[in-house]
């Protein structure tokens, strides 16, 4: 009996019980890992066939912005560089990565990228206060929008367009927040605030209003009611933009530009009208693939932000209905993956990637057509710009991904 006792007692000793300890917490490491192998197992079983619809839309809106980008962007290429494939060529690099990374994307498990969407936002931020830096960000035209690395220079509010999206999907699909409340607004309002802050100080008004833009639209979805943000934030939003404009000279000068677009041709006015008339010129059915006339030196930087008059000069009325048509699709597509994905996050994140084609395609389309003042934004799968169609890419590639796991994707 004595020894019985020692015997348990010795088995109870400190030593042996973290011996124990760490058999016991071995064997659930174990077991966690298998059950994690399980349900990976499981999701890539309930996992189907990407929307191949939208992937379709994906490939025929980039194909035709390829096109269209050679033939607006080889007069610049031809008087700048010396080579009129400069411009293409650098934005189908751009693009053979964006398509090997979409591809990449949409083949993952999109729940793996929710640890670290925090760490991207974080990310982004200190990017975007880098370019606020002098010395640090690169300055173009009076806007210092670019961090220059190596070979390439990148736009940090590229890459917070589909960031913001994730961080306030992941956030509001915790339920953290009532959103039914104030108090549970405020945390997004003041992320919001702060990066077009941000942004605005670079500055980059357009690239504001959509991340603005795409954080209110999730958060209506999330639950938010209407009424209150807009009460809150047209006159608010309103006040700032018109503020930004009176304290602007250049800004100021694109309203009286958008509000008397023939009053001062040669100068304030000349992008508004050369655009107008590259439109207006190219009439039903358009002058032709690769016969705009504005490209010549007419429309400074036909190739980015006013890509779209060029489209209407050589495509006419029907060729840019057509692509309007398409973009159209494009988004109801992306809204349909919305609507059939299978949790609150990975739905909250197609509204906000699909909310971001939406306000960009209309607002450069605006200001093309000089509907809206002139706010520099570029036009998605047209305009030049290396980090702009690797992320666009990107996104493309989390909305596959998300199909994938929908629950219809006919």
């Amino acid at each position: 009996m004595a020894q019985t006792t020692r015997a348990g007692n010795k088995r109870q000793t400190p030593s042996n019980r973290r011996v124990a300890d760490k058999k016991q917490a071995t064997n659930k490491n174990r077991i966690n890992r298998a059950a994690a192998r399980r349900l990976r197992d499981n999701a890539r079983a309930m996992a189907g066939d990407i929307d191949y619809t939208f992937l379709c839309l994906v490939v025929l809106l980039l194909s035709i912005g390829l096109v269209m980008l050679l033939s607006a962007s080889s007069p610049a290429g031809s008087t700048s560089f010396g080579d009129s494939y400069y411009f293409f060529k650098r934005q189908m690099a751009f693009v053979a990565i964006g398509v090997v990374g979409m591809w990449f994307v949409s083949r993952i498990n999109f729940d793996r990228y929710k640890p670290f969407v925090p760490l991207m936002m974080r990310v982004c931020v200190i990017m975007l206060i880098l370019v606020a830096i002098p010395f640090i960000g690169k300055s173009y035209n009076g806007a210092r929008r670019w961090l220059p690395i190596p070979g390439i220079q990148i736009q940090p509010s590229e890459f917070m367009k589909p960031v913001i999206a994730m961080y306030f999907a992941l956030v509001i699909s915790q339920g953290k927040y009532n959103l039914k409340t104030i108090e549970g607004n405020v945390p997004f309002f003041a992320w919001i605030v702060f990066i077009v802050f941000l942004m605005l100080c670079e500055p980059h008004l357009s690239g504001a209003i959509i991340i603005a833009g795409i954080g209110m639209t999730l958060l209506v979805a999330g639950g938010t009611p209407i009424k209150p943000i807009a009460l809150a934030a047209l006159p608010v939003g309103s006040l700032g933009i018109l503020g930004v404009y009176l304290f602007s000279p250049v800004r100021w000068n694109r309203i009286m530009s958008f509000l008397k677009p023939f009053g001062d041709v040669q100068n304030t006015s000349y992008q508004v009208v050369q655009g107008l008339y590259a439109i207006g010129s190219g009439g039903i059915f358009g002058r032709g693939l690769g016969q705009s006339i504005q490209k010549y030196g007419y429309l400074p930087e036909p190739y980015n932000d006013y890509i779209f008059a060029i489209v209407c000069e050589e495509l006419g009325l029907i060729g840019a209905a057509v692509i309007i048509l398409l973009f159209a699709m494009l988004i109801v597509r992306a809204v349909r993956i919305a609507m059939n994905a299978p949790d609150t996050y990975s739905t909250l994140v197609a509204i906000g990637i699909a909310a971001q084609l939406a306000i960009q395609t209309t607002m450069n389309i605006a200001v093309a057509t000089s509907s809206m003042p002139n706010t520099g934004v570029s036009l998605p799968f047209f305009s030049y710009g290396g980090t702009a169609i690797m992320t666009l890419l990107l996104e493309m590639g989390v909305l596959l991904n998300i199909s994938r796991y929908s629950k219809r994707n006919d």
